[in-house]
């Protein structure tokens, strides 16, 4: 058997063409991930071309590694020569090479999100804005757009709005390109932004790219910004052996600086391109495949393609409509006992919906119902406030410039050591132009600090020195040799800060980190370890198939597939959102997240609507998403399709808009004298129950009743449309 018969007929065709521009529009569940693999396994056992001369790009980590270990099991040597990883990765790495060509060192430190808004809220101080009207999470947003636009702070005035806020945008993101040169640290998008940099500068760089990778692959080409497709179109220019992979209906990252045109448009920047259409879809019922495909079909700008499977019909689209949105979350809850009381793993299932602050009443309803889960895309690990504080100690061990993890690592625990004496240090490290270690070590030169500061300075530089010779040897004792010899460890144990335990264990799995990263990974510095940490994503950490039922935005849930979907909020206003009403790109965009939702759905597809919701603090009415009514009725259960809610007219609202209610729906209830324990009652999700008890709560009463199959549950008479059966 040869190594492509494993391929359909569209894929193999994809994996045989080596030479030229190739564009692979993979349908979703299409194989394209394997379409990739076979085409680079093909490359390298065809060809004389070693791994080390191929480029492959990807989106996470998670990708990145599962492509590579894939690879491996053909048998072919020297695979961990192959460039393959995010962007992100791959351009630090080239930048860790040649930091120096463009005014940076070569140890320069990452910043996180966090850590990019702490300095932004430094700029944003020091040149005296208000932080209230120029918030440091928008300012930051805004930067971010610009440097993924490759616009840099000379021609930021150029592309943006010349209003009042904008002027004083500019002179933050000047201010702030400046500190982070001055700290020797990149956020993530100067990593894209410095290899641009680095190429325009130095053709000799740049030709030595070129020369070096003879073929370039792209996954998810949809989600590429206008930096990335700069950079790409560089490297390949000399070549033109680049094949991206991707799909133009699963273009979502608009708001992150993805420019659906690189795939669009593809073909015109490389005019002899051949495209090759992935459309078997391996994945979903042809049920759930059809409604996408009528959802999607509703688009102008997309290339076209029509996803088709062999697995049969299977059953049809579930739609739950409940009255609000704690009905909904109790609904959801029910049918996912129902689904795992036979048979279903909770880890088969996931429960998308479209905003953030839909998680916590989906949450309070998996709680209440006792079921297992977990929210991907919370607090990542690395990003925890015990392991940042750790993390800052080996910062400065590694880059010695990198003044904002200094101040955080001397303030943790505290030393009594306050914002004037650090400044005096900052300002001797100008003065003598040396860094911040050399300076700690010659404390006693610093004539104007006291004798205690001296001391405390000349600890903590010893401590840094001895986690830069200890990680020489070994990441998981420099790592460890932080936690315990910086005080860090007692102070969390002897003093009263909030789940210290938690913090704890925490702290010992940061060992576990290190001793994992230093087992598996190639490149075992600590200043490797540093990076590793900086770009690891929230999915990269997702632990599946731990028995939990999955939470996610649907932007989070792009490349994974489950048995069981649930989408919750499909209504108006919420899904698609209210701002894409008058931007016919932005509802393409929902429509392209709609189809996303829809297509990680393997087996069974749930639609859930909540009639009323509270968002942002009120109440609204809300009809159902206009993305339901693009499915063909044939592919809806037809029992649960009586879903239209138009609310009463009034003198003031209209019939069918929003109305903006501060105050919760009342139920109309028995009253609350008339239920006692032993009472028969009805609830219109959990069925019939038996009361246990009835305690008044002002104008309301709190029923514990016992539902059968269901449990005890516990409820607001006020709230909860029951009834008394006699």
């Amino acid at each position: 058997m040869q190594l492509l018969d494993a391929l359909n007929d569209k894929q193999r065709k994809a994996a045989e063409i080596i030479d030229g521009p190739v564009l692979i529009l993979a349908g979703a569940g299409s194989g394209k991930t394997r379409t990739i693999m076979y085409r680079i396994a093909h490359i390298l056992t065809t060809t004389n071309i070693p791994p080390y001369r191929i480029l492959a790009l990807t989106f996470t980590n998670k990708a990145a590694g599962e492509m590579k270990e894939r690879i491996r099991r053909f048998g072919i040597a020297d695979i961990e020569e192959m460039w393959i990883g995010t962007f992100h990765s791959i351009f630090a790495r080239i930048l860790r090479r040649s930091a120096d060509e463009i005014g940076f060192s070569r140890s320069f430190t990452i910043y996180d999100e966090s850590d990019s808004k702490n300095l932004i809220t430094k700029c944003i101080q020091e040149l005296s804005f208000n932080d209230r009207i120029l918030t440091p999470s928008s300012v930051k947003e805004i930067i971010s757009r610009a440097k993924n636009s490759a616009i840099l702070p000379e021609e930021f005035d150029k592309h943006f709005s010349d209003s009042f806020k904008y002027e004083q945008i500019s002179q933050v993101y000047s201010l702030y390109q400046q500190k982070l040169m001055e700290n020797n640290a990149m956020d993530f998008d100067d990593l894209l932004l410095n290899t641009l940099k680095l190429f325009k500068a130095n053709d000799d760089i740049l030709s030595y790219y070129q020369d070096r990778f003879i073929h370039i692959l792209v996954d998810e080409y949809q989600d590429t910004n206008a930096l990335q497709y700069q950079i790409i179109s560089m490297i390949a220019a000399k070549r033109q052996n680049i094949c991206v992979c991707g799909d133009d209906d699963q273009s979502i990252y608009s708001f992150r600086g993805a420019d659906i045109r690189n795939i669009l448009e593809f073909e015109n920047d490389f005019p002899n391109a051949r495209v090759i259409r992935l459309e078997q879809n391996y994945r979903s019922t042809a049920t759930i495949l059809n409604a996408a495909n009528h959802v999607i079909a509703n688009n102008e700008n997309r290339k076209g393609k029509n996803l088709w499977t062999d697995k049969g019909d299977g059953e049809k689209i579930r739609l739950l409509t409940s009255g609000r949105d704690i009905d909904e979350a109790e609904r959801i809850a029910f049918e996912i006992e129902r689904l795992t009381g036979n048979g279903m793993p909770f880890s088969d299932i996931a429960i998308l919906y479209r905003v953030n602050s839909q998680s916590r009443i989906l949450e309070e309803g998996l709680i209440r119902h006792s079921i297992p889960y977990q929210i991907v895309a919370g607090t990542r690990f690395y990003e925890r406030l015990e392991i940042k504080d750790i993390l800052a100690y080996l910062k400065v061990a590694v880059n010695p410039l990198d003044t904002l993890s200094f101040i955080r690592a001397i303030s943790a625990p505290k030393r009594g050591i306050g914002a004037a004496t650090i400044g005096k240090l900052f300002d001797y490290c100008s003065f003598k132009q040396t860094d911040l270690l050399a300076a700690m070590k010659n404390a006693d030169n610093i004539p104007t600090i006291t004798q205690k500061a001296k001391e405390k300075f000349k600890e903590y530089a010893a401590l840094t020195q001895d986690i830069i010779d200890t990680a020489k040897t070994s990441l998981t004792k420099a790592v460890e040799l932080t936690i315990t010899q910086s005080g860090y460890l007692d102070a969390l144990k002897n003093g009263t800060m909030e789940n210290k335990d938690n913090r704890i264990e925490n702290l010992y799995e940061l060992i576990n980190a290190a001793a994992d990263f230093e087992t598996s990974s190639e490149d075992k510095t600590l200043s490797a370890f540093l990076e590793n940490a900086a770009l690891v994503t929230s999915t990269d950490n997702m632990n599946e198939g731990a028995g939990q039922v999955l939470l996610m935005t649907i932007h989070n849930s792009k490349g994974l597939e489950f048995e069981t979907v649930f989408i919750a909020g499909m209504e108006e206003g919420l899904f698609p959102l209210s701002k894409a009403m008058d931007d016919p790109m932005e509802m393409e965009e929902e429509r392209r997240l709609c189809y996303v939702a829809m297509t990680r759905a393997k087996s069974r597809l749930f639609l859930s609507m909540a009639e009323y919701r509270k968002m942002y603090g009120f109440g609204e009415y809300h009809t159902i998403s206009r993305f339901y009514d693009e499915i063909p009725k044939n592919l809806i259960n037809a029992d649960s399709a009586q879903h239209t809610y138009k609310p009463k007219a009034s003198p003031s609202i209209s019939a069918g808009a929003n109305m903006h209610i501060k105050t919760e729906v009342r139920k109309t209830s028995p009253d609350s004298t008339q239920l006692k324990a032993g009472d028969t009652i009805l609830h219109p999700t959990w069925g019939k129950g038996t009361v246990i008890s009835a305690q008044p709560s002002g104008a309301d009463t709190i029923i514990t009743a016992a539902f059968a199959g269901i449990g005890i549950k516990r409820f607001i008479t006020g709230f909860a449309d029951i009834k008394k059966v006699n």
